[in-house]
């Protein structure tokens, strides 16, 4: 999916679906960063990825908030 599309998925959920998604995210995060300990993550690039989305998500549940 291209970033664009999934930006506007995201930007399009409610609060308490993004706090869903929030914790599926770090839960992902934190499994990513064992495998690279462990040695067994072959694309480190998913962990920049995962790092970008939550900070998004965290910016739009901080936006919804405030309105």
């Amino acid at each position: 999916m291209k970033k664009t599309e999934e930006l506007k998925k995201i930007m399009a959920l409610p609060a308490d679906k993004l706090s869903e998604e929030l914790a599926v995210l770090e839960t992902k995060l934190i499994t990513m960063k064992l495998k690279v300990a462990a040695g067994k993550l072959d694309n480190h690039t998913e962990i920049g990825k995962a790092k970008r989305n939550i900070a998004r998500i965290l910016t739009l549940i901080n936006g919804k908030v405030a309105n």
